[in-house]
């Protein structure tokens, strides 16, 4: 059975997991974790796993090994898996388990109902996969520029939402079986869909891709003041060019079942007057991709995305150097955009 992030029973001691970073283990390690030695003897034969991992990973910040295992693909999905117990091991990755309220706290990946997984957020993970092995052209496939001159990948945990997150890669899950194309958080920045550096890095929860429209999703939980301002971005946003078939649906995520008696009038009434915004309650949305306006997306058959994404520029840099022919090169299967999307 899937895990289901939305079960209030994993949030009873709030909305964050419980969090084991490496650095912070220090000689207090446990056995469970393979020494950093061992760690990245293990995963050097696995390079292109476990890229697929951290690109994963990083989009949707944080994500259970299930989750990871089926976004990603090629991955295991058990927790106590070598391979994630290696990624820990080398500093690739923090783990998470849920906080329990009572009895003893789960602290291993065998003894846990769940492990969730995120980049570290005390280092960068980019000079661990170098040593691995990882090339310039393999890193920057993994997460967008950090800005427009700087193509090097931030790879540590940042804007760590641990409820919020996993409920966007529980929607995405959905989403794909329905057939979208999904994107995280990461991916999905205001400065890279509106191709404006001046909107920012900030961005939706989850982006699905179908053949004649994009949907945002924007998992709220509250009603603060900030949320006018938030729909008044996003208007921004749509009025961009390119950004016509985009629509925005605001999906209420609340702990409390009493919560949605609050967020939705609030939400319907922001999004009244505006026809490509929508709303909807998270179990209504998971289950059927409807709003509560009777907006109901089709994903029709998206068009993959580019398998050949790097030859023109490929192309370009030969000529630049004297090497003809250079857009003909064959690049790698893992630095397919599909393997990371």
């Amino acid at each position: 059975m899937r895990f289901d992030p939305f079960e209030d029973r994993w949030w009873l001691a709030g909305s964050s997991l419980n969090w084991w970073e490496l650095d912070m283990l220090g000689e207090r390690r446990p056995s469970w974790i393979p020494s950093p030695d061992d760690a990245m003897a293990r995963l050097a034969g696995r390079l292109p796993a476990v890229l697929a991992a951290v690109g994963v990973i990083h989009s949707y910040r944080t994500l259970t090994t299930g989750q990871a295992a089926e976004l990603a693909g090629g991955l295991p999905a058990g927790a106590k898996s070598l391979f994630w117990r290696s990624m820990m091991g080398a500093g690739l990755v923090d783990v998470g388990f849920p906080v329990a309220v009572s009895g003893k706290q789960a602290v291993r990946p065998d003894a846990a109902p769940f492990m969730a997984v995120r980049l570290p957020s005390r280092s960068d993970a980019e000079p661990i996969l170098e040593r691995l092995g990882a090339t310039p052209a393999e890193l920057v496939a993994l997460s967008p520029p950090r800005r427009a001159k700087d193509w090097r990948p931030l790879l540590r945990g940042q804007r760590q939402y641990d409820r919020h997150n996993l409920l966007a890669a529980d929607l995405a899950l959905h989403a794909r079986t329905a057939g979208w194309l999904t994107a995280g958080e990461a991916w999905g920045r205001f400065d890279l869909m509106c191709a404006d550096p001046l909107m920012g890095e900030g961005g939706p929860d989850l982006e699905l891709f179908g053949e004649h429209e994009t949907v945002c999703v924007e998992l709220t939980a509250s009603t603060n003041q900030m949320l006018a301002q938030k729909f008044a971005r996003w208007d921004r946003v749509l009025a961009h060019s390119g950004c016509e078939t985009m629509h925005v649906v605001w999906v209420t995520a609340g702990r409390d079942s009493n919560s949605d008696s609050v967020l939705m009038p609030a939400l319907e009434q922001l999004a009244a007057d505006r026809p490509r915004m929508h709303v909807a309650p998270y179990a209504q949305w998971r289950a059927h991709m409807s709003a509560m306006d009777g907006w109901t997306p089709q994903a029709g058959e998206p068009a993959p995305f580019e398998s050949d994404w790097m030859h023109a520029d490929m192309g370009r840099v030969a000529a630049m150097v004297g090497l003809p022919g250079g857009e003909k090169w064959r690049i790698p299967a893992r630095l397919d955009p599909p393997l990371l999307f």
